[in-house]
């Protein structure tokens, strides 16, 4: 029986966070596929899907010792040929094999300072037919709350071969590595142009990733004119996030928003708990340079900015991550905030409605059905586990309504909203809902359909066309499913690349689907495809409108007693700095609730 469930939890990590193929697929270089870069050439294998894969090709110098906290510099020429067969290092990160992209045992220590790396994936070009073409190309962003995450757990081989797209995948730093306040910066209220003192380090590697494409995608086949960005979760962030640097002006043509994971953090605060000043003191006392907070004050007191910058990025990286505290700090690492030079100041719905203070292209922005289950599925408030691991539910009813309320929440803040004001400023905005749920029942007893469903994550497979997630994986993508499977991954597939063609998704590159038309002002007509196989309805139209009032309103006329409706309310609006959230829990069911929004 324990065997079973690990058996269901392996095939939740694998089918929901990733999509590494685990085969024992051996790559041997392919001379054909040698390819000459500005710096460098190299040399990759033929993938399964019959296309070529390079792995693991660097895009920046790697960040460390001076260059930890710094914006990407370039990687230095090498001379030879590079063989790219095999993925470059995670960034540095606890393993977190229940998160997107988690890599390793949980809490163990994962990947390298060394990890700014990529990986391309092309079709079956010769060297010679590549330098003639321009395919379009496709940029992804994993996902993973900003800390966990690694490109090699995405592969790009078979949209790449069958829909004769150029996709790249990249690493970026993360955690206190990719996003931190350096003791230089002792101002954030007033913009400072070095980029070097931003703090949004993760975002500066993704735009180096942007620049690195411009400067060597022809050499893959690809057109540096024509590059949509796609990211997930997370990544969704980082992406939505290249519409308000100015630095990525020009980098990028297109966007793809999947499950928008949070907005921008608000502006750090070097004194806070997990703040600069904290992290420096604590620093201070792990080395034996202070014996207590007041000695490290002291010492830290006594040090030039820039000294306590060196003192820092001398650690070992792990003495940093060693000055969270797990317990709490962890989850307020700084994660993309606007700094003022890097990534626009202000609201951002108010940037994104002014053409001349964010970047101006063609976006798709869409969400799961059931973002919350792959968590929920965990939680012992809902369902019932043996061995820790999901078996049923504890009342699905509760289950399913939870569920749907952060969905509409989720819809709320990344699709609706977004869509309305992006459509009304410039370019055109597309909207969709992924409702896959098509799992059955494991063993004829687990309903995962029911417990996942149209999940978070569980959509990344399709648009990839890659579910070879080993024999684990099964137990979601199935001889049961696979007919419909891939027949609604092929569609996801064909829009998708539709959009990265022509920067309109129309009926897809294959011109057979049903006609995604752009957000329009109508909120009766249909404005949103909803995607699912033909026994669950089919790739259709539908009109969306949700809002989170409309979300409040709709709850508040639950039929349930008070006490659980705002138990609800707190369940669904769960971010722990969320302005309109406290307001409306100040007048949620008539003001009768008790206690704070979140805690008591």
């Amino acid at each position: 029986m324990k065997n079973t469930f690990l058996g269901l939890l392996a095939a939740l990590v694998f089918a929901a966070c990733t999509s590494q193929p685990v085969t024992n697929f051996k790559p041997i270089v392919a001379p054909e596929s040698s390819r000459s870069l500005p710096g460098g050439q190299v040399v990759g294998f033929q993938n399964a899907a019959g296309g070529y894969s390079w792995l693991g090709i660097p895009y920046a110098a790697s960040p460390v010792d001076d260059l930890r906290w710094r914006a990407p510099r370039p990687y230095p020429a090498w001379s030879g040929r590079r063989e790219a067969l095999e993925p470059g290092s995670p960034c540095i990160q606890y393993g977190s094999p229940l998160y997107v992209g988690g890599v390793g045992g949980a809490g163990t220590r994962q990947g390298s300072e060394d990890c700014l790396f990529l990986n391309v994936y092309a079709p079956p070009l010769s060297q010679g037919e590549a330098s003639e073409q321009r395919l379009p190309v496709m940029v992804w962003i994993h996902g993973g709350g900003n800390t966990v995450g690694h490109a090699a757990f995405y592969d790009g081989q078979v949209l790449a071969t069958q829909k004769r797209l150029v996709v790249v995948m990249i690493n970026y730093r993360l955690g206190p590595l990719g996003w931190f306040v350096p003791p230089e910066n002792i101002s954030l209220t007033s913009s400072n142009p070095d980029p070097d003192l931003s703090g949004n380090y993760g975002n500066l590697d993704i735009v180096e990733t942007l620049r690195w494409v411009q400067s060597n995608v022809t050499a893959f086949g690809g057109d540096p004119a024509n590059v949509t960005v796609i990211g997930e979760s997370a990544g969704a962030t980082n992406a939505l996030a290249l519409l308000v640097m100015p630095a990525a002006e020009g980098l990028f043509h297109r966007l793809i928003v999947q499950s928008l994971g949070f907005g921008f953090a608000r502006t750090p605060s070097l004194e806070a708990s997990s703040g600069t000043v904290q992290i420096l003191r604590r620093a201070l006392i792990a080395t034996g340079r202070a014996q207590d907070s007041a000695e490290a004050e002291q010492v830290a007191r006594a040090m030039s900015a820039s000294e306590q910058s060196a003192f820092l990025r001398s650690l070992d990286p792990w003495a940093i991550y060693g000055t969270y505290r797990r317990d709490g700090d962890y989850g307020r690492v700084p994660t993309v905030f606007q700094d003022g030079v890097v990534i626009r100041r202000g609201e951002l719905r108010d940037l994104l409605a002014d053409p001349t203070t964010h970047i101006d292209v063609p976006v798709i922005l869409g969400t799961n059905r059931d973002e919350p289950k792959i968590f929920m599925a965990f939680d012992r408030r809902h369902v019932r586990t043996v061995a820790g691991l999901p078996f049923a539910l504890r009342d699905t009813k509760a289950y399913d309504l939870e569920a749907r309320y952060r969905s509409l929440v989720w819809k709320a803040d990344g699709v609706d909203s977004l869509a309305e004001i992006l459509s009304r400023s410039g370019a055109p905005a597309w909207a969709y809902r992924w409702d896959w749920d098509e799992q059955g029942k494991l063993f004829g007893v687990v309903d995962l359909s029911r417990i996942v469903g149209a999940a978070h994550g569980l959509e990344i497979p399709f648009v990839f066309g890659f579910f070879d997630v080993g024999p684990q994986g099964r137990m979601l993508f199935n001889d049961g499913n696979i007919e419909g499977r891939l027949a609604l991954s092929e569609r996801m597939m064909s829009y998708w690349a539709g959009f990265a063609r022509d920067g309109n998704p129309g009926r897809g590159s294959d011109s057979v689907g049903p006609e995604w038309a752009p957000w329009g002002a109508d909120k009766a007509s249909p404005r949103m495809m909803v995607f699912d196989t033909v026994a669950g309805g089919g790739a259709r139209m539908q009109p969306s409108d949700v809002s989170r009032e409309s979300i409040f309103a709709e709850m508040e006329k639950e039929s349930m007693p008070v006490g659980e409706r705002c138990a609800l309310f707190k369940a669904t609006f769960r971010n722990r700095e969320d302005d309109w959230a406290d307001g409306a829990w100040r007048r949620f069911a008539g003001g009768a609730c008790v206690g704070q929004r979140l805690g008591s």
